[in-house]
């Protein structure tokens, strides 16, 4: 995995989240950390739209189950949890 695709994606997602936001944001407000989808504010329906367009945009499919045992919590966990789905 380079460095490279897993900022790539996370630019990519962190352009998705402000497509579904039902409020008005930037990716300036998007952190990243430990908790950051978390923190995001996004309420059920803007998750599982981020979700959809995600697994759209990168031509994966997300196993809700799975993706809770990877321990997915910030934006570059989805995104490297993106990149292993890929491989």
């Amino acid at each position: 995995m380079k460095n490279q695709d897993v900022l790539d994606i996370q630019d990519k997602i962190k352009e998705i989240i402000i497509s579904v936001a039902d409020f008005k944001m930037d990716k300036d407000m998007i952190e990243e950390g430990k908790d950051g989808i978390k923190k995001l504010g996004l309420n059920s329906l803007s998750l599982i739209r981020m979700l959809v367009d995600i697994e759209n945009e990168f031509d994966v499919e997300i196993d809700m189950q799975e993706m809770g045992n990877e321990s997915i919590f910030s934006i570059e966990d989805l995104a490297k949890y993106i990149v292993k789905l890929n491989n």
